[in-house]
């Protein structure tokens, strides 16, 4: 399968990659809206991207791009169909930020700022190592310097730690004992980490 696009996450003025979700089952599923995608591309089989970030401490939707012929409201917002040409010159500076996911024009919702009610861990990262590249489904927290893991009770973010350390030593001790790097994102194994510090 190749290579899936992450969901964005923005905190405290930066853009970082959505890496690890403890209980994925319960964070955002898009059918709950009564939306059904309806196409993908070979970089997005979900048909859809997410931008999330915290508001006073609320763990929040704040855009979705999402490939449908719906036009449902969500948090009493309703979809904008662009174009790519209406995507270049009308939001050039916001595609540029938030991407552009299908080439034939995505459906936004943007500034939904939906509180999502979770509770878990995230995990979130930047500041990627090229050299490090992992061929696996999702992008792997041990491919990027900073990881930041985010303790949420019932869509509040109550505790936000830098585990970069732990993230990196993990790294390393894959390549001193040659254990595959891939498919380490999104699954229980990378929160076991933290569980022993």
């Amino acid at each position: 399968m190749t290579h899936q696009t992450s969901d964005k996450f923005l905190y405290e003025g930066n853009e970082y990659k959505l890496v690890g979700i403890s209980n994925e089952r319960d964070f955002f599923d898009i059918a709950s809206f009564g939306i059904t995608t309806t196409g993908w591309n070979t970089a997005n089989y979900r048909g859809r991207l997410c931008r999330f970030t915290v508001v006073e401490d609320e763990l929040v939707l704040k855009d979705l791009a999402v490939m449908t012929d719906q036009n449902l409201p969500i948090n009493n917002v309703f979809p904008r169909k662009l174009s790519v040409r209406e995507q270049l010159a009308n939001y050039s500076s916001y595609l540029a930020e938030f991407g552009s996911i299908f080439l034939d024009g995505d459906t936004y919702y943007l500034d939904l700022n939906l509180p999502i009610i979770y509770t878990g861990k995230l995990l979130i990262a930047d500041d990627f190592i090229k050299e490090y590249r992992v061929n696996g489904i999702f992008d792997s927290p041990l491919e990027f310097r900073k990881n930041l893991l985010l303790i949420v009770e019932e869509g509040l973010v109550f505790d936000v730690i830098d585990v970069s350390n732990i993230i990196e030593k993990e790294r390393k001790r894959r390549i001193i004992t040659e254990t595959e790097m891939k498919n380490f994102s999104n699954n229980s194994d990378v929160f076991k980490l933290f569980s022993k510090e």
